[in-house]
């Protein structure tokens, strides 16, 4: 569910939920999550968040595979209870995920960097080859394709979860932002040994994908 819907939720679960019931998320940011869901839910809340799926949404993207392979973070507080930390560990490691245990905060500025930053940085590449060339798909190939898929994402889930995380977001489009100046530069440089150095780092880190 989207991420400002859930303390509503969150309290007519509580009202129903076994004392020893266990509640996790999989909510995209952690921070407002935990702040949030703790207080309803005590020490048997554990925030998750599965580091899966597509830019489809609905029932009709469901894939029994889905988490196979998948990283599935974990961030447990001071206040969380052990066993309902090793409940929802086990819960992701069932349906095929590894494990990753960070705090909210970690969690928070990692995500920032590795999936709102390419959400966002795909939305901006689409809007500003529409400026100049709208009817880009006729010609678009596999490069296109690849590097804009995930804008395709429902828009108003993804706003919500770029305005949540927005300060480590802002701080990662700054990075961004000062690494296509550095491009800018070697361009109009003509600095052809610099800009393949510049290529080849970035295949390097891409190369090294599991």
């Amino acid at each position: 569910m989207p991420i400002g819907a859930m303390e509503a939720v969150a309290k007519v679960v509580a009202s129903v939920l076994a004392p020893d019931g266990v509640v996790t998320d999989a909510g995209s940011v952690k921070g407002s999550v935990v702040d949030t869901l703790e207080p309803i839910f005590g020490s048997r809340f554990v925030g998750s968040h599965p580091m899966a799926g597509s830019e489809r949404s609905g029932l009709t993207a469901a894939r029994a595979d889905l988490f196979q392979g998948a990283t599935a973070v974990v961030t447990p507080t001071a206040k969380s209870d052990p066993q309902a930390l090793a409940a929802v560990e086990s819960m992701w490691r069932d349906v095929g995920c590894r494990i990753v245990s960070m705090t909210p905060a970690e969690h928070d500025e990692a995500v920032a960097r590795i999936s709102h930053l390419p959400h966002a940085a795909a939305a901006a590449l689409v809007n500003a080859i529409n400026r100049r060339l709208p009817e880009a798909q006729k010609i678009a190939g596999g490069g296109y394709r690849d590097t804009t898929r995930i804008a395709a994402g429902p828009p108003a889930m993804w706003s919500e979860i770029l305005l949540e995380n927005k300060a480590a977001l802002l701080a990662g489009l700054e990075d961004f932002t000062h690494t296509l100046e550095e491009l800018k530069a070697l361009l109009h440089s003509h600095n052809a040994a610099a800009l393949e150095a510049y290529l080849s780092r970035a295949k390097e880190v891409r190369d090294n994908l599991p």
